[in-house]
C-alpha cells in the first residue's frame, strides 16, 4: 500500500498492527469527508458538478486500485475524503 502513488488516494505512511487492531497513518486531508460535507449543506445535497467531479475522481481511483489488483471494500461516505477545493 505505501507504494501507491495516485493524487487522489491518500497516502499510507505506516500501519501498526497489534493483537486487537491495526492502526494505519495516512495523509491528512483537510476538506473532511463526504459525509460530513453533505450535513453541511441544506436538505444534505450536493450540486451536480460537484457530484460529478468526486465521482469521477473516486472511479479513477478504484480504476487504479482495481488494475494493481487491490479491492478498498469499505467504500462509503465517511472514506470519501474532500479536500479544501472538494
Amino acid at each position: 500500500m505505501k507504494r501507491l502513488n495516485h493524487p487522489h488516494i491518500a497516502t499510507l505512511y505506516e500501519a501498526i498492527e497489534t493483537e486487537d487492531q491495526v492502526i494505519l497513518i495516512l495523509e491528512y486531508v483537510p476538506g473532511g469527508s463526504t459525509h460530513g460535507f453533505l450535513k453541511s449543506k441544506p436538505n444534505r445535497r450536493m450540486a451536480e458538478d460537484d457530484a460529478r467531479k468526486i465521482y469521477k475522481q473516486l472511479m479513477n481511483s478504484l480504476n487504479y486500485l482495481h488494475g494493481k489488483c487491490i479491492a478498498h471494500r469499505d467504500i462509503k461516505l465517511e472514506n470519501v475524503m474532500l479536500d479544501e477545493r472538494k
